[in-house]
């Protein structure tokens, strides 16, 4: 699986912000090179946890006027992420979730900062 790299396309003008986006590549690059599923999935909780708070706040703190929309954005991908993390202990379908989880990842990674983070990017600045 071809692994992903930052492109500064993707800066929301936030040194915090932008270092906690190339730590999500950084998860999803382990996930493309093997590393079991369940432990980055693992990470990537302790990764949303962190990052969803900060990103929240410092919206929050510039007056960001979507952020009741953002915040649904990232209710929906914790709410993914549980389900994911779920199937991910039965250990019975690991092998499928890999690619499944990787591709969502990408997607989310992509879509994510270069519609609904770049939108809050002007706000922060």
């Amino acid at each position: 699986m071809d692994s992903l790299e930052w492109d500064e396309a993707w800066s929301v003008g936030d040194a915090r912000l932008d270092d906690q986006h190339k730590g999500l590549i950084g998860l999803i690059n382990r996930l493309g090179s093997g590393a079991p599923v369940p432990i980055v999935l693992d990470e990537l909780q302790i990764y949303v946890d962190e990052h969803f708070r900060d990103e929240e706040r410092m919206m929050e703190a510039a007056g960001y006027p979507d952020i009741a929309a953002h915040k649904l954005q990232h209710a929906a991908f914790e709410e993914w992420l549980e389900a994911s993390r779920q199937a991910s202990r039965s250990g019975e379908v690991v092998g499928l979730l890999r690619d499944s989880i990787s591709s969502y990842l990408k997607t989310w990674l992509v879509t994510h900062i270069m519609v609904s983070d770049k939108a809050y990017s002007g706000y922060l600045n």
